[in-house]
């Protein structure tokens, strides 16, 4: 349905252009012949649903109006109690619900909470108005001109007037922060004086007078509000697209933008979003006072192949399927939800066969269809995972990419280093090249490193995913191997269960991955082995350790030539040792090979004795 904003505000004109007609008497204690000066007024306040009166039909126009009361018409005059602003209203509510709690402001809470959401009042201003038994008493004259004020958004123009000058004989008993608003009420016709002459400010305000100052309040700033959806946002220019508005809506500085319950600026502002809108007429024209942006919560995110879409008795679904298995799902669609092709907000209708989408769902609908690029290229990432089933996870200096899983696509293309390759050669810490297709992986362009590694052993995983540690230079290195890896000791084929933990090692890496292990004594040793014995002494000149250890079944000692290349390393946190500070009676396991008949060790764990 095509509307101009045009025609929305000619709507609002009718309906406050003049007071209406009424068919009966609202209240059977307010009419022509009995408060006549207030008849109209209250009738207009009454139709309009901002005041209301006691079970007994009257309405008791003679009874004063307590500050709570006031604040609570007035709010409700900026549209807490329209139905268009009920999100609103809940977010003020929630907002400042601390603050509130020990006011004790009953009915009037969520009109109080949604003045301090409009900026009409300040928390610093609550113990003013409502502290202890202020809130219930009546409201002075001087203090409804400042409510009414600022609840016309007028607070900056009526102070910014500095030679104000009043007729009214009391002047003098206006306090000074209340003239200006005084003035601006007066000059506006919204308030007059009480008779011969007097302003009469401390006076208390009565229920007849605040239904005359709503109802001129009213119809001078005359509110109205809609909900809609964006469809486009010039911030240069200050304008909004509405869409199935034919024309442009501008804002200005003065207009407050909330997202999210917090004041922002225009840049909060997009195409797609849905938003309340608050505007107020008055001689000069039609200004946007308030938008506020109501953000659907997104609680799951679904990228599929759009297939199609239906509509029946009101309700849309629409079909995907996975890219990687083809399977399709229908999701229902909820009524507001925003459709969004190629960054413009569009139709259901404009989404074609075909299409890459990324589906918003909040609760079990679907709130927002926005199309994305089909085919994407990733490069400068690394593999950080890879999963048998076809899955890979990467890392990247992009937050967009980094972590990010990816599925292998049925007919994926994998090369490496140059060459048409498998998926089972990529190794963690290959550089990548992916290119996706519907967010599948379509192609893998790998390119690897080969280095080699000396440290000692640490320790070692044997799993499905084996992994082997070493200490190197310091620090810790954590590799995966390879199924298939080259294990030699002393140029001889082993597993990776005959390694020691302290032993010395040497890697082939090619990335993260481990292609070969291998350790070698020095020339003239034998096949590697160890010791295990109780340290008896030790001598740091000589490089000696004389251990003690139990041999078929009696107690045999063995000395250990270390050498100036021999490492030390203490159990459990294989922290780097020093020969001097084994100590007797301390276990040590010595790795190495007996050369020339005597035991030379290259490396040595120690585990201190508890004393």
């Amino acid at each position: 349905m095509k509307k101009t904003i045009s025609m929305l505000l000619a709507s609002a004109l009718s309906i406050s252009a003049a007071m209406p007609v009424f068919a009966a008497d609202t209240f059977k204690d307010v009419n022509e012949n009995s408060y006549e000066w207030a008849y109209e007024y209250v009738e207009d306040m009454a139709e309009k649903g901002l005041i209301s009166g006691y079970e007994d039909g009257t309405f008791r126009p003679g009874n004063s109006v307590s500050r709570m009361e006031a604040f609570a018409l007035f709010a409700r005059l900026m549209g807490s109690n329209n139905e268009t602003n009920a999100e609103t209203l809940q977010l003020a509510k929630e907002k400042y619900a601390d603050v509130l709690e020990d006011y004790g402001l009953s009915y009037a809470e969520g009109d109080v909470a949604f003045m301090l959401y409009r900026g009409v009042i300040s928390e610093d201003e609550l113990d003013t108005y409502f502290k202890g038994s202020k809130k219930s008493e009546a409201m002075p004259r001087y203090e409804a001109a400042i409510l009414i004020t600022k609840a016309m958004l007028a607070e900056e123009a009526a102070t910014s007037e500095v030679l104000i000058d009043m007729e009214y004989t009391d002047v003098a008993d206006i306090p000074k922060s209340a003239r200006q608003y005084v003035y601006y009420v007066s000059q506006k016709g919204i308030m007059t004086g009480m008779g011969d002459g007097e302003f009469s400010p401390a006076t208390s305000v009565l229920r007849g007078q605040i239904a005359v100052m709503l109802s001129k309040t009213a119809n001078s700033a005359n509110y109205f509000f809609e909900t809609a959806k964006l469809e486009s946002v010039d911030t240069d220019a200050k304008n909004i697209k509405i869409k199935d508005y034919d024309s442009e809506i501008g804002y200005s500085d003065n207009t407050k933008i909330y997202k999210n319950g917090n004041l922002s600026d225009d840049s909060a502002l997009a195409a797609g979003q849905n938003v309340v809108l608050t505007y107020s007429e008055d001689d000069s024209g039609v200004t946007l006072a308030f938008a506020d942006i109501m953000e659907v919560e997104i609680d799951e995110t679904v990228n599929a192949v759009f297939t199609g879409y239906a509509s029946s008795g009101g309700k849309l679904t629409v079909t995907v399927k996975d890219p990687a298995t083809g399977r399709s799902t229908t999701y229902n669609c909820s009524a507001d939800a925003t459709i969004t092709l190629n960054g413009a907000v569009s139709d259901i209708n404009k989404l074609r066969d075909g299409d890459y989408v990324v589906l918003g769902l909040s609760g079990d609908a679907v709130a927002e269809i926005a199309t994305i690029e089909k085919s994407e290229s990733i490069k400068n990432a690394t593999l950080e995972k890879i999963d048998p089933t076809g899955r890979i996870t990467i890392s990247h200096e992009d937050s967009e990419y980094d972590g990010q899983e990816y599925v292998l696509g049925t007919d994926a293309k994998i090369y490496k280093n140059g060459n048409t390759s498998e998926f089972s050669a990529l190794y963690r810490g290959d550089a990548l090249t992916i290119k996706l297709e519907y967010g599948v992986v379509a192609s893998i362009n790998a390119t690897s490193s080969v280095k080699k590694v000396t440290g000692v052993l640490k320790s070692y995983t044997i799993s499905t995913n084996p992994t082997i540690t070493i200490k190197s230079d310091g620090n810790e290195y954590t590799y995966d191997i390879l199924s298939g890896v080259a294990i030699t000791i002393n140029g001889e084929a082993a597993k990776l269960a005959d390694f020691e933990i302290g032993s010395s090692v040497t890697l082939t890496i090619e990335s993260d991955a481990v292609k070969s292990v291998t350790a070698s004594s020095a020339a003239g040793t034998t096949a590697s082995s160890s010791l295990t014995g109780v340290v008896t002494s030790v001598s740091t000149t000589a490089k000696v350790i004389l251990i003690s250890y139990n041999e078929a079944g009696s107690e045999t000692t063995a000395y250990i030539s270390c050498t100036d290349n021999t490492k030390y390393y203490v159990i459990p946190t294989l922290s780097e040792y020093s020969l001097k500070q084994i100590k007797e009676g301390d276990t040590v396991v010595a790795y190495g090979a007996y050369q020339n008949g005597i035991f030379v060790s290259t490396g040595v764990t120690i585990t201190p004795s508890v004393k």
